[in-house]
């Protein structure tokens, strides 16, 4: 009756508690790398404290404007890493997580089959 029960849990609710784990998991990481807020916010300024407007002269206007300008390199080139880098491990997941479903039925039955290759290799 035991094997019949985990047999049964396995195959239906085991399974289903599985996928939205795995789907709990992608939207976990899919938060944590924020990529459309990243894509949105690509060009501002990287760490940039300003108070608004420079009140100055010439040179000093421009040199805040220089300043913000390197400061939105910056930040596009600092948000573009980490872009990459949350989209390889988004497609990763997904590769490990669509294996994890795949082999999700196997792994019952792996212990017979491995019984049959041993009895099948033996004769």
């Amino acid at each position: 009756m035991l094997l019949i029960g985990l047999f049964s849990w396995w195959y239906s609710t085991g399974w289903v508690q599985l996928t939205q784990r795995l789907l709990a998991r992608l939207i976990s990481l899919l938060d944590f790398f924020s990529i459309g807020l990243l894509f949105r916010t690509l060009f501002s300024p990287f760490k940039q404290i300003s108070v608004g407007r420079v009140q100055g002269s010439v040179e000093t206007q421009l040199r805040a404007w220089g300043d913000l300008q390197i400061s939105r390199v910056i930040g596009a080139m600092v948000r573009l890493a980490v872009i990459a880098f949350g989209l390889v491990a988004t497609l990763l997941l997904i590769v490990v997580d669509l294996l994890v479903l795949i082999l999700w039925p196997l792994v019952p039955v792996l212990p017979l089959l491995v019984v049959l290759a041993l009895i099948g290799v033996s004769q």
